[in-house]
């Protein structure tokens, strides 16, 4: 702000001296005193010099400004969203839009805004300065009728402007659907779209989406358009009037030459002053901020978070982990997708989970996480109530717990990293646990394999990095649970932990599947029965209910839902081993 003042000053002296400078010369060519104008010209000289030089510094400071800027206020952003222990807030479509205010403006305004607010700055010290030497070296009213006039347009101009802003931001959801779609087509599907042949359409829905956006600024934009020029016409004429008096006056004698030097540029100065983009720009960079301010109050507005009480989790379950008559629905949802579950995990226990895609899985393995709260019942581990905890005792739970989930982190950092996190070590490089882990998991001949070994970045957008096959990355999640494991976790959690394996690694992690879940409570969730037969007990989930319970062969001697799933999945290999005979 300094740097800015002190070069819009300097632009105003800068005006005013080329006008003292034009009435000197006049002066010498007409047989004046030279000395006078040398120190003009010296003044005029240094003027310059810093109005050059003021941009350049100003640029400097506004760019390292602007990376502070950005860098604070992605934090500030992603905070509020990471801070609650539970995850249903994310699914909310208010604080979704909430975020999108904040981060479809943040990434263009934000950091700007500091550039914007000490350009304006710049442009208001000008614009005074230019003001004081019209009134002083012409006409007072003169100087007055500018200022109203060019304010007054700065009002309407804005308020145009801000009706436009408001509207497009009022259009949140369009904007998200075409960012999907375009992330789609660029970075998630790119794939799929080429050879389903899906760009056509693609581009058409995101075309749409932006239109569905865009048509009410285009609306309210071709309706002002008149009415804008009509406005703009007169402000024009106020500043063509007043140059064209100055004109006369010079003209007349009345106005000397330096004074005319200076009145003129002064008063393209002061229409210059005004400038409701820029101030639309600061607004809008100053909503935007507002609005990843409010972030924390929607959060805690919509999702309240209940204070709890503290418990010991530290070493828990020591007995159980139970689901109580629980019932889930989520937000917005017109189906419950658990009704009245009954379950209990021992803490010694490897359980499997089986059941038909969209029987609830997964979903009861938020609930467990406590990243969800039940619609109805409760999900107690050594009879105290996860709903009851405190964050702090909630996050407690949550390290005790190692999960390969469907979705599993791909993290693009070292395969040293990627494994260590498990444990929650952020320093991996002195991580003596990864090696075992790796090696527990069947993924260490890859790493070994790998260009950097364990250094080696696991995503080929950088140099020297290398992208994992979809079973090898498998198995480096799973390495990343058992670091867990060996660093405190009492709960492993395996939501399909076979999908992306080959036969012969499934075999391998068959073979050890209860020396892997050896003394800690385990949950294991797979649509393939050979991963899950060796569990101690089998359960299966149907309708939102356990139906059955038991080992495998107690199972299939009931005769019941899990025999015939299995029954059926075992015909499909005894068909194709029949073909191949």
């Amino acid at each position: 702000m300094a740097v800015t003042a002190a070069g819009s000053l300097a632009t105003v002296l800068l005006t005013f001296l080329v006008g003292r400078v034009v009435g000197a010369a006049d002066q010498v060519a007409t047989g004046g005193p030279i000395g006078h104008f040398v120190w003009l010209v010296v003044a005029l000289g240094i003027a310059f010099l810093i109005d050059s030089l003021v941009p350049v510094l100003r640029q400097a400071l506004c760019l390292t400004l602007e990376m502070k800027v950005v860098r604070a206020a992605a934090v500030q952003v992603v905070d509020p969203l990471l801070a609650p222990r539970r995850v249903d807030h994310l699914d909310d479509p208010g604080v979704q839009d909430a975020y999108g205010r904040a981060t479809t403006e943040s990434q263009q305004n934000i950091e700007v805004g500091p550039t914007f607010a000490s350009y304006l700055l710049g442009g208001r010290i000008a614009l005074i300065g230019s003001v004081v030497l019209v009134a002083t070296m012409f006409h007072w009213w003169v100087a007055a009728v500018l200022v109203v006039s060019g304010a007054f347009a700065e009002w309407y101009f804005i308020k145009m402007i801000s009706r436009e802003g408001d509207v497009w931001r009022g259009r949140t959801e369009g904007q998200r659907q075409a960012t999907y779609l375009f992330d789609l087509a660029l970075l998630h599907g790119t794939k799929e779209i080429r050879i389903f042949g899906l760009s056509r359409w693609l581009t058409n829905r995101h075309a749409g989406w932006l239109h569905e956006a865009l048509s009410p600024v285009w609306r309210r934009r071709r309706r002002g358009a008149l009415r804008n020029l009509v406005m703009l016409v007169p402000h024009i004429a106020v500043y063509i009037g007043a140059m064209l008096l100055a004109a006369k006056e010079a003209y007349d004698g009345d106005l000397s030459l330096a004074a005319t030097a200076t009145v003129l540029p002064a008063i393209l100065a002061v229409g210059n002053g005004f400038n409701p983009g820029l101030i639309w720009n600061v607004r809008r960079a100053l909503q935007t901020y507002r609005a990843m301010r409010e972030i924390p109050e929607t959060i805690a507005d919509r999702h309240p978070q209940p204070a709890g009480q503290p418990a010991d989790m530290s070493a828990a379950p020591h007995t159980e982990i139970r689901f109580e008559n629980v019932t889930f629905r989520y937000p917005d949802s017109g189906r419950d997708v658990l009704r009245g579950l009954e379950l209990t995990i021992k803490a010694d226990e490897a359980l499997a989970l089986v059941g038909v895609n969209g029987a609830g899985k997964s979903t009861l393995v938020k609930l467990l996480t406590g990243c969800y709260l039940p619609t109805d019942g409760r999900i107690t581990v050594d009879g105290v109530d996860l709903a009851s905890l405190d964050a702090e005792s909630l996050a407690t739970w949550q390290r005790r717990i190692a999960t390969i989930v469907q979705d599993f982190l791909r993290l693009p950092l070292s395969a040293r990293d990627n494994i260590s996190f498990g444990a929650g070590i952020a320093d991996a490089d002195n991580d003596p646990g990864v090696l075992a882990a790796a090696e527990r998991a069947g993924v260490l001949p890859v790493i070994d394999a790998l260009p950097a070994g364990w250094d080696t970045t696991l995503d080929k957008s950088y140099v020297g990095g290398v992208d994992l096959s979809g079973g090898e990355w498998q198995r480096v999640a799973l390495a990343r649970a058992l670091r867990a494991v060996d660093g405190g976790a009492r709960v492993l959690v395996l939501d399909e932990p076979a999908a992306a394996l080959d036969i012969r690694s499934e075999a391998q992690l068959i073979d050890h599947y209860l020396e892997l879940t050896s003394g800690i409570a385990s949950l294991i969730i797979s649509h393939r029965f050979s991963v899950v037969r060796g569990a101690d007990r089998i359960c299966v989930l149907a309708d939102g209910r356990i139906l059955e319970s038991g080992t495998h062969d107690e199972l299939i001697a009931a005769d019941g839902r899990y025999a015939a799933m299995f029954q059926l999945q075992a015909s499909r290999y005894v068909v194709a081993e029949a073909g191949d005979a």
